[in-house]
């Protein structure tokens, strides 16, 4: 296969990753694995920055364990997702301190920062109760926001809102459907840091090897202690981009959907 980030020395170094992300790639690819793969490698091809500011990111996107490439590619899906629409959606360039991951330009006023992070599978045993999981997963976003407050900070040093976009693998489905009513507890709130403007929930999926958002589990979640409170333009986009699309949102509006 022609492939530059995933070229055949690495097809061949992956055969014994057995419980991987990538074992599953291989064991379909000369199907949907291929179409995978030259999605993300197109992706990557097309993101900003030069080889040694993209380093960490292909790293990640070529590492077996599921949970570096996950994230790598829940990066890159929302770059995708946004600039495929014709939205200005930059890469903050790294620099001595914490920097989120992007800026969104709305006009010449008006901007968001985005820090994409990840919520993977617990490892807690008792997660295998319904409850106890959801109670889990809300502890560990409320551990995630104290987690990127530098990042958060950056935003508020400039005078830009920042919003917080997790990923969600929570171990129980339908999750995404509760978080709204879940973040709106005063417990969440309370612990939510002045310097985050909101939180975007979503899950991404891949079908016939091409990643998808899955609408129904976006939701949206305001601060309203922020600092920064997001202005009208801004909720305006957060809410409208995701309404007038289809029930599996697919990353890359050029892509051709299988769904």
């Amino acid at each position: 296969m022609t492939n530059h980030l995933f070229n055949d020395n690495w097809i061949e170094s992956g055969k014994q990753d057995e419980v991987s992300w990538k074992s599953d790639v291989l064991n379909d690819i000369t199907g949907n694995g291929t179409v995978y793969l030259n999605c993300i490698e197109k992706w990557f091809s097309e993101y900003p920055g030069s080889g040694k500011e993209k380093n960490h990111l292909e790293s990640s996107l070529k590492s077996p364990k599921n949970t570096d490439h996950r994230g790598a590619v829940n990066e890159l899906s929302w770059w995708k997702f946004w600039t495929s629409r014709c939205f200005e959606l930059n890469p903050i360039p790294t620099g001595n301190g914490a920097t989120p991951d992007f800026i969104l330009n709305l006009n010449e006023e008006e901007s968001i920062i985005f820090e994409v992070t990840t919520l993977n599978p617990s490892q807690n045993k008792s997660c295998h109760e319904l409850t106890f999981s959801q109670q889990n997963s809300v502890k560990r976003i409320i551990a995630k926001t104290e987690e990127k407050i530098k990042q958060f900070r950056y935003g508020t040093h400039s005078n830009i809102p920042a919003v917080l976009v997790l990923f969600n693998y929570n171990e129980w489905a339908g999750f995404g459907v509760k978080f709204p009513t879940l973040s709106q507890h005063n417990e969440f709130i309370s612990t939510m840091p002045r310097e985050l403007s909101g939180i975007i929930f979503l899950e991404r999926y891949v079908h016939d090897g091409i990643p998808y958002f899955k609408k129904e589990s976006i939701s949206f979640s305001e601060n309203p202690s922020a600092c920064l409170s997001l202005p009208v333009i801004n909720k305006s986009t957060l809410s409208s981009i995701f309404k007038k699309e289809d029930d599996w949102i697919i990353c890359d509006k050029h892509c051709i959907s299988t769904k």
